[in-house]
């Protein structure tokens, strides 16, 4: 039995959904535990039955006291892993194993590469949940050859605590840089602001063709990922729901513009596919 521990928004959702896609081609006997996700009220709680409904409903729920006795039975079989896939395939390997428990957040692409399409698939959204506002510019966008999705995440990022680690990373700088660069490359370029702070996007993005997308908010923010992903090009921050976006963007001649690092405090490698623009930052002090 390989049990994988589901937990936070929806773009790390998505990440542990698709390695767990990975796993379970690999080893059928592959659950996941959804248990903490009843009790986790953070973001909009679990999503993805909710935004996709056509995924399969077998995963394995465990009770919270029952999961407790597990750990405790089991506790030199369960495995705590973040970002190491070298060691996750050692384990792997020992199939002696009667239990193993993942626990981790998987945010590489390098954990389900060899099933990508089959992952895209899985997280087709379906336009008829969207609003009539979000369906009518989603047709816009899919209309011009130049959009470009930028995304803005402040919001928790502020917390003093978040904000030393990952909310210092994507200052206006970069923003300026990433700008510069499409437009290099995108003549005419209609920008698709995306954030969870509209005020500051406007007041700070001098953007010559923008449409700040403003009117998707709780149970609606995945709309803004699925309008991202129509775009032809995505300035991405480094936020794991504007991954997605860049990621599902089906375009071949794609631009994605990244930081080039995710946290201002431990390295991040792998965190993007090769052919993403990795732009260099340099954390600032204060919001």
């Amino acid at each position: 039995m390989r049990l994988i521990k589901m937990t936070g928004g929806l773009g790390n959702q998505m990440f542990i959904y698709a390695f767990y896609m990975q796993m379970k081609r690999r080893f059928p006997n592959t659950r996941i535990d959804l248990s903490d996700m009843a009790h986790y009220h953070v973001h909009n709680g679990y999503e993805l039955h909710r935004l996709f409904p056509h995924l399969p409903k077998d995963e394995f729920r465990i009770g919270q006291k029952a999961k407790k006795i597990v750990e405790f039975l089991f506790f030199n079989t369960i495995i705590e892993r973040k970002q190491n896939l070298a060691t996750l395939r050692a384990f792997e390997r020992r199939r002696l194993w009667p239990f193993i428990y993942f626990k981790g957040f998987y945010q590489s692409e390098r954990y389900f590469e060899p099933i990508a399409d089959e992952v895209r698939e899985a997280f087709t959204f379906s336009e008829s949940l969207a609003g009539a506002r979000t369906r009518e510019l989603l047709s816009q966008i899919k209309a011009s050859p130049t959009a470009v999705s930028l995304h803005v995440r402040r919001g928790d990022y502020l917390e003093p605590k978040v904000w030393r680690n990952t909310g210092c990373v994507c200052g206006l700088q970069y923003y300026h840089d990433a700008v510069r660069y499409i437009e290099q490359y995108v003549t005419s370029p209609h920008y698709y602001v995306f954030s969870d702070d509209i005020p500051w996007a406007t007041a700070n993005l001098k953007l010559r063709n923008a449409t700040f997308v403003t009117w998707n908010h709780g149970q609606d923010s995945w709309q803004d990922m699925m309008l991202m992903a129509a775009c032809r090009h995505n300035i991405i921050c480094n936020s794991t729901f504007s991954w997605w976006g860049a990621w599902l963007n089906p375009y071949e001649e794609k631009i994605v513009i990244a930081p080039e690092r995710w946290s201002a405090l431990a390295d991040t490698p792998h965190r993007c596919p090769p052919s993403w623009i990795q732009i260099p930052v340099t954390p600032i002090l204060q919001p």
